[in-house]
């Protein structure tokens, strides 16, 4: 398998993930919304939105490709994080990188990733 089908395969992944994180955070708000609960519980959502995510690209990326499935879904999960940061900085005033929040989403990512990646089939 040549470089350009895994890299064509790591954007299938990624836009299929990014895809269901802006359904799944567009189906929190209104949920939200509609039963004014406080940030702790939409932080939960966004927080379990991003770990179904990574958990998706991780299963896309490892059915895909076959070898090494878990370094691949480890792969996605970082880029998928990655991304997720890069646009809070571009599109948010006094971002801060480095947080504890940011930290554990981090992590989260990678596992959800890599778990995606071992639950591939």
């Amino acid at each position: 398998m040549g470089p350009e089908k895994k890299v064509l395969y790591i954007v299938q992944s990624l836009v299929a993930a990014y895809i269901v994180t802006g359904l799944l955070l567009c189906l929190l708000a209104f949920i939200v919304y509609q039963s004014n609960t406080g940030t702790k519980m939409a932080n939960l959502g966004i927080t379990l939105t991003y770990i179904f995510a990574s958990i998706l690209a991780g299963m896309i990326i490892g059915k895909k490709i076959g070898k090494r499935k878990f370094l691949w879904g480890f792969f996605v999960g970082v880029l998928y994080f990655a991304i997720l940061t890069l646009i809070s900085v571009v599109f948010q005033e006094n971002t801060v990188i480095f947080s504890t929040e940011r930290i554990t989403a981090l992590f989260l990512c990678i596992a959800g990733g890599t778990l995606g990646g071992m639950l591939a089939i």
